[in-house]
């Protein structure tokens, strides 16, 4: 098993790019035996609050608590992705949802993460179906009590989330980021 890099995004809304953007990304890094892990990267993105437009600012209100003045103040997205990929390149990643987040966000224009890093399936895929609809469901199945003590819904809080069931997961094996050894190869196939 090897290290495993945890990504989620907020977005200005769920239809995904061109129509919507990421304004933040959060990432960790989980240790192989799923023991422990840090917080790897934590930015939001600029987005000037007159260009997305009353929809997406109540949106981003309401689903992560962004306030207008947090995105006039940040990083431009040239540099967050130049930041991003300096952390993940060649690296291992997923995400609660990886569909969500890498396919209409983080693998398009003006991101392109594809072919710079590796994708694991999604963390909700190795779930019991109900308890994988929802982050917030899925973190209070895998991790009772919340002992993160998360109390926000940025994308660090959600990526704190996905790294404590994913933890929980690689600590009882249901998530593993390599293939095992244990094969046999015979007339050219392969069998597990």
């Amino acid at each position: 098993m090897e290290d495993v890099y945890v990504v989620e995004i907020a977005t200005t809304g769920p239809q995904g790019y061109p129509m919507d953007r990421v304004v933040e990304i959060s990432a960790t890094r989980v240790l192989a035996d799923g023991s422990d892990f840090d917080t790897v990267y934590d930015s939001f993105v600029f987005a000037d609050p007159l260009d997305i437009g009353k929809d997406s600012l109540d949106y981003l209100d309401e689903n992560y608590g962004i306030d207008p003045g947090t995105l006039y103040s940040a990083p431009d997205l040239g540099t967050v992705r130049r930041e991003v990929l300096d952390k993940l390149k060649d690296k291992v990643c997923t995400s609660f949802n990886v569909g969500y987040t890498f396919g209409p966000y983080l693998c398009v224009e003006p991101w392109d993460f594809n072919g710079e890093m590796e994708f694991l399936p999604s963390i909700a895929s190795r779930l019991p179906p109900e308890h994988s609809a929802t982050l917030d469901d899925a973190y209070s199945y895998v991790s009772p009590g919340n002992p993160l003590g998360i109390q926000g819904k940025t994308s660090m809080d959600m990526c704190l989330m996905s790294t404590s069931i994913m933890m929980g997961l690689r600590r009882s094996g249901f998530f593993r980021s390599s293939v095992t050894k244990g094969y046999v190869e015979s007339d050219e196939r392969i069998q597990h």
